[in-house]
């Protein structure tokens, strides 16, 4: 059962330099076929100053780090028992090939739920807030971890 007064943790900031190879290959992951993706050239032809980072982007310097074993052992839940319920971004400027995006987990809301059929719940929130190499905020993170009881 995950530690409902954890509620307010920070963890250790995670730092992830932007490759450009990364942005192409979660592009084709998705099955997104926007060229300003796989080449410079059209995205500046599109107003941007380089191949921006996809929208879902933020998974993978997650992914990538340790923070999110990290974060979920230190709640105490049982991975086994984890779904993920939902995941959010807002974008407060564009990310680029060569940014160094800095992010800190935090645990922003922890509660308990009953399902209508009777079933317990605990439902995690954890927020994330990248800045960039320049300490602009670029973005926000929420991700929603349901342990199941």
């Amino acid at each position: 059962m995950a530690d409902l007064s954890k509620v307010g943790s920070k963890y250790a900031p995670m730092s992830w330099e932007v490759e450009r190879g990364k942005i192409r290959e979660l592009a084709k992951a998705i099955g997104d076929p926007n060229p300003i993706y796989q080449d410079k050239e059209a995205a500046i032809k599109e107003g941007y100053k380089d191949s921006p980072a996809p929208p879902t982007f933020l998974t993978v310097p997650m992914m990538w780090s340790d923070r999110m074993p990290t974060v979920i052992n230190d709640l105490k839940i049982n991975f086994m028992m984890v779904l993920h319920g939902e995941e959010e971004y807002e974008y407060y400027q564009p990310i680029y090939p060569g940014d160094v995006i800095t992010g800190t987990p935090v645990v922003a809301k922890a509660e308990e739920k009953v399902s209508k059929s009777g079933a317990k719940m605990d439902m995690v929130t954890i927020e994330i807030l990248y800045t960039n190499q320049r300490g602009e905020k670029v973005a926000k993170a929420r991700s929603l971890l349901v342990e199941r009881k």
